[in-house]
């Protein structure tokens, strides 16, 4: 589980800014929010437009393209406009059955500058520019390495760490993981494990089985529709026949017999399903589930039983994301140590504030406290247009 991120030089962060996700004190939603070694299930991150939260998600993204993806990255777009030099740095921390892992590196214009690994304190991996060495069951010198690529990544598919199993079962965490981009007009899904896209993908499930799990789960949520692939409908079903070559995937609103092919649904209807999917995965398997705008198309009530039902279901997976709904800001959802506000200053760039550093009550309103300008992030318009 990640435990924490540090950024310097990063986008729109000047100061050097960590995010600890270990649990604080509160003792609320312990059996639902909180992992392995009180590791916190997630965060959500809170503030105006343009203040840096899809930036801390893209954080996470970037390490997981590092270290996953098969083509090299432009690192350079991640590099702060507002901080002098081509140099910014990110730092991993993360917690893997009780042992502490922790990666950092440096890039440089749109280069790997330096990697460092540790276990336990224990340095693992080390790499300056093009040369670096690895201390896995003996000391490698890795010479004229791709300046765009991460060592860390090379060992991992070279060696396979040696098989040790604490970095196999970091990158098998790692790897399960899913990224959900709710803009841009649609959900678009980014998976690393291409072998379990038929778990992860709608359409990639309807081709494997039928609805009935995912029938059980809508069910859970109280939605009232049910899912229906093609293979499914019967004669006395009222489908409307769209030209197309996939199997056709709809909605049936419960007491009807009209099945609607999702792709002529509401946006709604289309936001729940390409979530709904990803969310039980992500419950089902300990993972990084990463979700930029979660609110975008659903409904307030929808937005909290989702995070409930992740929250209730997963054991050690974690669910970062950002939202514009304060109703999200209650402590029956959320702890106030899993929710950062931010505020974007001219002078010092992204300013972050975590709720439990003002040491609210359990019992307190957490979102009136967010709204009454206690916590920052809290934007200020005009609205008051009269003459």
């Amino acid at each position: 589980m990640l435990t924490s991120i540090t950024l310097k030089d990063y986008t729109t962060f000047i100061s050097k800014t960590t995010f600890d996700f270990k649990a604080t004190n509160y003792k609320i939603l312990e059996d639902t929010n909180v992992g392995e070694n009180r590791v916190l299930k997630g965060a959500l991150f809170v503030g105006e437009n343009a203040s840096g939260k899809t930036q801390v998600l893209n954080a996470i993204v970037l390490l997981l393209d590092l270290l996953l993806e098969n083509s090299e990255q432009n690192y350079i777009f991640r590099k702060s406009l507002y901080t002098p030099g081509t140099k910014f740095s990110l730092s991993y921390s993360f917690c893997v059955d009780g042992n502490e892992i922790i990666y950092d590196v440096t890039f440089e214009s749109n280069s790997i500058n330096s990697e460092k690994l540790y276990l336990n304190n224990v340095l693992k991996l080390e790499r300056l520019n093009t040369n670096g060495k690895t201390y896995f069951d003996d000391e490698k010198d890795n010479k004229n390495i791709n300046p765009g690529l991460s060592l860390l990544k090379l060992e991992y598919y070279n060696t396979r760490f040696n098989n040790d199993p604490i970095f196999n079962r970091w990158f098998d965490f790692l790897k399960n993981s899913l990224y959900i981009n709710c803009l841009m007009g649609g959900r678009s899904i980014k998976s690393y494990n291409p072998t379990r896209i038929s778990e992860q993908f709608l359409e990639k499930y309807a081709e494997c089985n039928d609805a009935t799990k995912l029938n059980n789960l809508i069910e859970k949520i109280g939605y009232d529709n049910e899912v229906v692939f093609d293979k499914q409908s019967s004669n006395k079903d009222k489908t409307i026949i769209i030209n197309s070559n996939k199997e056709m995937i709809g909605l049936r609103k419960k007491g009807t017999n009209v099945v609607m092919p999702l792709i002529m649904e509401s946006t709604g209807n289309k936001a729940f399903m390409s979530t709904i999917l990803p969310i039980y995965y992500a419950a089902k398997n300990d993972c990084l589930l990463i979700v930029d705008e979660f609110s975008s198309g659903l409904h307030n009530e929808l937005e909290e039983s989702l995070i409930k039902f992740f929250y209730n279901n997963s054991n050690n997976s974690q669910l970062f994301f950002t939202s514009h709904s304060t109703n999200l800001l209650d402590t029956s959802i959320l702890r106030p140590d899993q929710i950062y506000s931010f505020k974007f200053d001219l002078k010092k760039g992204t300013i972050v504030k975590r709720f439990s550093d003002e040491n609210p009550r359990e019992s307190q309103n957490i979102e009136k406290m967010y709204l009454n300008g206690v916590f920052d992030g809290m934007p200020k318009y005009n609205k008051n247009f009269k003459d």
